[in-house]
């Protein structure tokens, strides 16, 4: 919470500082025969020699960005910070299952294929534009999520003499719900270009998360492309998209598994079953350094995200 205030108030200030900016300056916008009349937002008319460029302290990215702007192409402003919420639903496979580290489900003995996953991630973000088509990010995050799913074991041949024990029920046919938090970590890059009113671009991004519920991280790949188009609609002024998610996760959750008189660790192998998805997708450009993104998955894995972003 005390984060997300401040970065408020970070927006909140830098929205006063560019409105200051905008109305201290005595020339216009170079880019303004492509803009929309109720927006600040430029765009490309595919005309070349005609600068969009802007004279502000962070220039100096992306590499060769002057020149790419001096002949007419549009570009976002170099550094950005965002806020960012998404929530994902999905099953899991289940791989090995092992109880007090002991493999039980490759001799049979217990029973676990899928395994529902729901968590809900906030994010924030750092980015820079290093070249006009490349961008490098961080992220720092956290996440909170429920696992749910069906676990039949019979434990009476790995542990004959613990299930001798009166008291002790060793044929377990439930159902488990293992809620867990995590702090995430991690970088990406993303490729993009475009011409005219349209655009395609390729993310790629790896994070690690260290779940409260298990002895060893959670770690994820996420590969995404988009293509669409960017332009105005009567007042909107921003971007429209449809692409494709990949994502491939491997995490461990830890059950403990009460059978009577003992308690036991029940460890579960996850792995993505659904690895793509499609997206569709949108992104109003309230003027050249604020933006809100929305986007939608759909599939096997259903998501939603939400992000603010401030360039500069």
């Amino acid at each position: 919470m005390k984060i997300l205030l401040i970065m408020l108030l970070f927006l909140s200030f830098s929205a006063n500082a560019e409105a200051q900016e905008v109305t201290a300056k005595s020339k216009p916008d170079p880019a303004a025969k492509q803009e929309n009349p109720v927006s600040t937002v430029p765009y490309e008319t595919g005309e070349e020699l005609v600068s969009t460029c802007e004279d502000r302290w962070s220039n100096f990215l992306p590499i060769w960005g002057r020149a790419a702007c001096e002949r007419g192409y549009v570009l976002p402003r170099p550094f950005g910070i965002s806020m960012g919420y998404m929530h994902q639903d999905q099953p899991f496979d289940v791989g090995a299952i092992f109880v007090n580290g002991i493999d039980v489900k490759t001799p049979g003995v217990a029973v676990v294929n899928e395994v529902q996953n729901e968590e809900s991630t906030y994010t924030l973000r750092l980015d820079a534009w290093i070249l006009p088509f490349w961008n490098v990010y961080g992220i720092l995050g956290r996440t909170s999520g429920e696992a749910n799913g069906p676990l039949q074991v019979n434990l009476d041949p790995v542990f004959p003499l613990l299930c001798k024990i009166p008291g002790n029920n060793c044929n377990i046919d439930t159902m488990f719900t293992l809620e867990y938090k995590a702090d995430v970590v991690g970088f990406g890059t993303t490729l993009a270009g475009g011409y005219k009113e349209f655009f395609g671009m390729v993310d790629y991004n790896r994070t690690r998360a260290d779940l409260d519920i298990s002895l060893t991280d959670a770690r994820a790949t996420v590969i995404s492309s988009r293509i669409g188009w960017n332009g105005r609609i009567g007042g909107f002024t921003g971007v429209l998209w449809v692409g494709a998610m990949y994502q491939d996760i491997s995490q461990v959750l830890d059950l403990p598994l009460d059978i009577g008189q003992d308690t036991l660790l029940v460890s579960i192998d996850q792995t993505t079953r659904a690895a793509w998805n499609y997206l569709a997708g949108g992104q109003w450009d309230i003027n050249r350094s604020f933006s809100i993104l929305a986007e939608f998955g759909f599939g096997k894995r259903k998501s939603q995200m939400l992000n603010l972003t401030y360039r500069f």
